[in-house]
């Protein structure tokens, strides 16, 4: 148990640097918050479940800031902070879980304008908001909310309440999944029961709050919405028995498509365009565009295997070139285009009939590479040259003469990379492909709801076994890989939940 504990809190820290880095927060902000929550982290095992508590209300509360497209930096900065006081009530009050006197209540009150005074001074608009936290609540509190530490403006001034009232839901949200006697017998409230408790709670937002649900930023583990005899009935005239190269178009252009629409620390998503080049719409078209291409290749393999050798690679420039149709911006796909190549036509040459484990496919896809020719070697640089003209990079393409096969140029490129990004992307391919494997395996044994949910779990997985100067872009791509090889190794999955 001890370690399960520590493992979480490991996970919530990584969480918390990784929402640090997408929203460039400040080194000396970054220390300045871990020292605020130090005290409790290690003043006790009771104070130890509130500062977990803490992180996971400023994950959620960033989340809610993203959701309804307000300062996310505030929101985090009040979640993370906003029981800091906590550390000064008394640990026989505060690790009661049974047994709550009025006393008890008016002891833990405390708490808020404790925090406030230990944050005022360095952080003042993060004060001014988690004074509001208790406030909505039945008998909420401090009874006299103090004056603002700042001169703000109007519209800020309406900020922080408003601030204070999704602070409030977050706080609750957690709190009704520890332990205790305060809504009857000592026990954990099911998901249903937090849902009904979460409404009854908050009538006043009670359309924000099943929109939280609706986002799985809130969850609740509800009964299928579509009956398994009538999902199952969308397969009839599919034979997910054998691969087919309609099947693996359609899972492509679902993975590359959806890939930008979770929350990801540096990417692209359905809340942030990182720049005027890599917005939403150019992803979600360039992947759709995906499809016709891999559909050739799959069409290929299937008819070509066992022939003499042929190309594969000339696809991966068509694929590039396609992915430009109807849409602006740049460079798009060439990384996810650069792994689907081997791995889809590993899986159309030795397992058709979705057999293998996933392992094996990728030990195929390294056949595949090293069994390619001088011609694919050429259509890989050409595609490359392609991608780097469609952002405007004056940036040369090696070409390697003495590579016979695609996976030798990796493995050339592999060794004299000096670049972090370069040398994980060039790793990817002549390691196995172990960075898509982590993502894979993280996705399929999430124990969580949502699809976005498995996906973000999945980015901050791959996060960690990387420099942090790896490009963001590079992990991006790696997920939508790993989200096409869900979907072609489970074909009837029901994994967009």
């Amino acid at each position: 148990m001890a370690t399960q504990v520590a493992n979480l809190t490991l996970d919530l820290e990584f969480q918390v640097e990784a929402v640090f880095e997408a929203l460039r927060i400040k080194s000396e902000d970054r220390l300045a918050l871990w020292a605020f929550l130090a005290p409790l982290k290690h003043k006790s095992p009771v104070t130890y479940i509130h500062y977990q508590h803490s992180l996971k209300v400023g994950l959620l509360a960033r989340k809610i800031a993203a959701l309804m497209h307000l300062d996310q930096k505030a929101l985090l900065y009040a979640g993370l902070m906003h029981d800091l006081g906590k550390c000064m009530v008394c640990l026989d009050t505060l690790g009661k879980t049974e047994g709550w006197t009025e006393n008890d209540t008016r002891e833990i009150e405390g708490h808020v304008m404790d925090g406030y005074e230990m944050v005022r001074g360095r952080f003042n608009f993060t004060a001014d908001i988690i004074v509001w936290h208790h406030k909505f609540q039945d008998h909420g509190y401090p009874r006299v909310i103090p004056q603002p530490l700042h001169e703000y403006s109007e519209r800020t001034k309406v900020h922080i309440p408003e601030y204070g009232r999704l602070l409030a839901l977050a706080d609750v949200y957690d709190a009704l999944h520890r332990v205790n006697d305060k809504f009857g017998e000592k026990r954990p409230l099911s998901d249903e029961e937090i849902y009904q408790k979460m409404i009854e709670l908050n009538p006043d937002v009670k359309d924000l709050v099943l929109d939280l649900y609706n986002a799985d930023i809130f969850i609740r583990h509800m009964e299928e919405e579509v009956p398994p005899i009538l999902y199952g009935q969308a397969w009839v005239n599919t034979n997910t028995d054998l691969r087919t190269p309609e099947e693996t178009a359609r899972q492509v252009m679902i993975a590359t498509a959806l890939e930008p629409i979770s929350d990801k620390a540096g990417c692209t998503t359905r809340a942030r365009n990182v720049s005027r080049h890599l917005k939403l719409g150019y992803f979600i078209t360039g992947g759709i565009n995906l499809g016709l291409p891999f559909q050739q290749l799959a069409y290929r393999v299937l008819r070509q295997f066992g022939k003499d050798q042929w190309l594969i690679y000339d696809l991966a420039l068509a694929a590039q070139m396609m992915s430009v149709k109807n849409r602006g911006g740049g460079r798009i796909n060439q990384g996810i285009i650069e792994m689907l190549v081997p791995i889809v036509t590993a899986q159309c040459m030795y397992d058709v009939r979705q057999e293998e484990d996933i392992l094996w496919v990728l030990k195929f896809a390294e056949m595949v590479m090293k069994n390619t020719s001088k011609g694919d070697v050429d259509y890989l640089i050409r595609m490359k040259r392609f991608a780097y003209q469609l952002s405007h990079y004056d940036r040369n393409v090696a070409e390697h003469p003495e590579s016979e096969n695609v996976f030798e140029y990796y493995k050339i490129e592999n060794d004299i990379s000096i670049n972090p990004t370069s040398s994980a992307h060039n790793g990817e391919f002549v390691s196995g492909f172990p960075t898509v494997l982590l993502a894979y395996a993280t996705m399929m044994g999430a124990d969580v709801q949502g699809f976005e949910n498995k996906v973000e779990l999945a980015y901050q997985a791959i996060l960690k076994m990387h420099d942090p100067e790896v490009g963001r872009g590079f992990l991006a791509d790696c997920i939508a890989v790993a989200i096409y090889l869900v979907l072609s190794q489970n074909p009837r999955i029901k994994f967009i939940v």
